[in-house]
């Protein structure tokens, strides 16, 4: 549902009275599409993955390449949490896992922590199904086990801010194998 001029944040009314040259590019490079509006507060590449909470909206461009007026708010703004539902919702070989999510995040944080001792991973979000490897490091305490999943995940560095802070935290894209 968009809004026009009279309902819409204070924020979103004065740029759009008095847009950013970039934010005008951007529309120019658009007509009939949108332009998100990212907090970069929680993310720390613009350019690499932007978890769908960290958009605080996207502004309408009309099929001019001219703002609209419209700035549709994203309901699900927020801090970005964890997506594990690509491992739970479906029917799959998952259950020797017992519970996919606490396994796959524990894995990840075994793994970050092994090289930077008190890292936080503030959350995990699973990209793509899982897929089963014929081959691949082996689990010391299972043998037959190997498991590929494509992930976002953010990390803070030991002694940074928190979920709550407003530094930058790293943002990127892993592949973990070997769940188990």
């Amino acid at each position: 549902m968009g809004s026009t001029t009279g309902d819409i944040p204070a924020e979103q009314r004065r740029i759009l009275q008095s847009p950013p040259p970039e934010l005008v590019a951007e529309a120019a490079a658009n007509p009939g599409g949108s332009i998100a509006a990212i907090d970069y507060a929680y993310i720390g590449d613009p350019d690499g993955y932007v978890p769908a909470e960290a958009v605080r909206g996207v502004w309408r461009v009309g099929p001019d390449g001219k703002l609209t007026g419209e700035f549709e708010e994203n309901p699900g703004y927020g801090p970005p949490k964890d997506d594990f539902a690509r491992l739970t919702d479906s029917d799959h070989w998952l259950e020797w896992l017992g519970d996919p999510a606490a396994a796959v995040r524990g894995s990840n944080l075994d793994c970050l922590t092994s090289q930077a001792p008190g890292a936080v991973v503030e959350w995990v979000k699973i990209l793509d199904d899982p897929r089963h490897l014929t081959g691949g490091p082996r689990s010391p305490e299972r043998d037959d086990l190997r498991l590929a999943v494509s992930s976002a995940l953010a990390v803070t560095a030991p002694g940074g801010a928190g979920a709550g802070g407003l530094n930058p935290r790293p943002v990127g894209c892993a592949l973990s194998s070997g769940v188990g």
